[in-house]
């Protein structure tokens, strides 16, 4: 969960639907910004872990946004791109 809301760049309205998405139906402003903020400190966490501890793997990351047709019209589609 925090990736996908560090990747789509957390903003109140987007945690609000991960949070509908979830199973929790009208979460406060309060308890959407609370948990905003505790996904800032884990996002800022994970960003400054030390590396040279342990083994750790490559990964690059990016999104492509592809216009698609279906259904009549054009749509955006996301995709994630990974490769390690």
């Amino acid at each position: 969960m925090v990736a996908t809301c560090y990747l789509l760049g957390v903003s109140t309205r987007r945690m609000e639907k991960l949070v509908e998405s979830l199973g929790i139906t009208r979460p406060s402003k309060s308890q959407v910004s609370g948990m905003a903020r505790d996904l800032d400190t884990q996002v800022a966490d994970f960003r400054h872990r030390p590396l040279d501890e342990g083994p750790c793997a490559f990964l690059a990351a990016d999104a492509l946004v592809l216009k698609v047709r279906g259904g009549g019209r054009v749509v955006n589609v996301h995709a994630l791109v990974a490769s390690g």
